[in-house]
């Protein structure tokens, strides 16, 4: 790596950490404005989700799905093909392997059940990342409109399985049965009680990041997203490999609704759209689509999520001021210019020395 590649390297780094902070500290000037209590409110978003051992394992637990929808998103966001059916994808593989655990998991051990509801999570994400991914490929189709349409529809559909096919009548709250104790991942680390989804997590992020750095496919992506002209140019088929990235993520996002709900609820119960597949979208960009950096980005909005909601139940604060902090992150880390021309200046510099230091010899 030359100086002028190191350089833009650090300091696509510095952007990334200079529009989470910019990010958080227009979050303490909002509490500040707008609070009754701005100290103690302040000191609870700042200091209440590391203030018990729980907490800190609310961070990390709500870090894995974070985690592998971000990583679901890099494989979208490596191609430009902003296929955002992970929302969707989420909730019905919940759906899907929460039935299917209920009907076969009560004789089989967890270390095959787990698998296989796993892999049958990443199947539905495979088969429904394709309907858009097919309709951009064959009828020139845009596929952010055609996946934000089909999250309506898919939606709908787990809401209408878990009413009239898993609806559990002895609870006063629409969820389906509890789910077996084999499909429930056992917790660690002590009173933290971190779902071990979080292994799974963090395996995922070690497979894809080999996938994206250490094998050929990996470097197709990248260059069919950088350069498509290129890609083609050089023989690459630049259709190809993004339908087959769309099909990727599609599948990881199955695997993250199916951990979740294997790593933090013992019944399937959600009415509405849960927002991970878009937040996964949020951790893409933390992450300038590299996976290695996936967790530390899941984290930091994990951390801001618990901090929302612990100023909301403690202080005066709504929970929803967390989307104006995270439109801020994208605005300012999605934006090219943002910290680009001081980039130039120590380029420019560096290049300036080389040249000088070779006059000298």
């Amino acid at each position: 790596m030359n100086k002028t590649q190191r350089i833009e390297a650090i300091m696509e780094v510095v952007r990334i950490l200079a529009g989470m902070a910019i990010a958080y500290l227009v979050a303490l000037l909002i509490l500040i404005a707008f609070s009754n209590d701005p100290v103690f409110i302040v000191k609870q978003f700042i200091l209440g989700p590391f203030s018990s051992p729980r907490r800190i394992g609310s961070i990390i637990n709500l870090a894995v799905p974070f985690t592998l929808c971000g990583l679901s998103m890099c494989f979208m966001y490596a191609v430009n093909k902003f296929n955002l059916i992970g929302e969707s994808i989420f909730m019905l593989s919940g759906c899907i392997i929460t039935f299917i655990g209920l009907k076969i998991g009560a004789n089989m051990p967890a270390v095959i059940l787990v698998p296989l509801l796993l892999l049958i999570g990443a199947a539905i994400g495979a088969a429904l990342s394709f309907i858009p991914a097919i309709m951009d490929r064959k009828l020139n189709a845009n596929v952010v409109v055609v996946s934000l349409m089909l999250n309506a529809v898919i939606t709908q559909l787990a809401i209408y399985i878990l009413r009239y096919f898993m609806k559990d009548p002895g609870i006063s709250f629409i969820g389906s049965h509890e789910t077996h104790a084999a499909m429930q991942l056992p917790t660690i680390l002590g009173k933290m009680r971190v779902g071990s989804g979080v292994i799974i997590a963090l395996i995922f992020v070690a497979v894809i990041s080999i996938i994206f750095f250490k094998t050929s496919f990996g470097w197709k992506m990248r260059i069919v997203g950088s350069n498509p002209k290129f890609a083609t140019a050089v023989g690459l088929s630049t259709l190809g490999i993004s339908f087959a990235a769309q099909l990727a993520g599609g599948a990881l996002a199955g695997v993250a609704g199916a951990t979740e709900i294997m790593n933090s609820y013992k019944r399937f119960q959600w009415t509405a759209s849960t927002g991970h597949g878009f937040d996964g979208l949020l951790v893409a960009v933390l992450a300038k689509k590299n996976p290695i950096l996936v967790p530390f980005g899941a984290l930091f909005l994990a951390y801001i999520r618990i901090g929302a909601d612990v100023v909301n139940t403690s202080g005066d604060i709504p929970n929803e001021f967390i989307s104006v902090i995270q439109g801020i992150i994208i605005l300012l880390v999605a934006a090219e210019s943002f910290l680009s021309g001081f980039k130039n200046k120590l380029i420019y510099r560096s290049v300036q020395a080389e040249k000088a230091g070779r006059k000298d010899k």
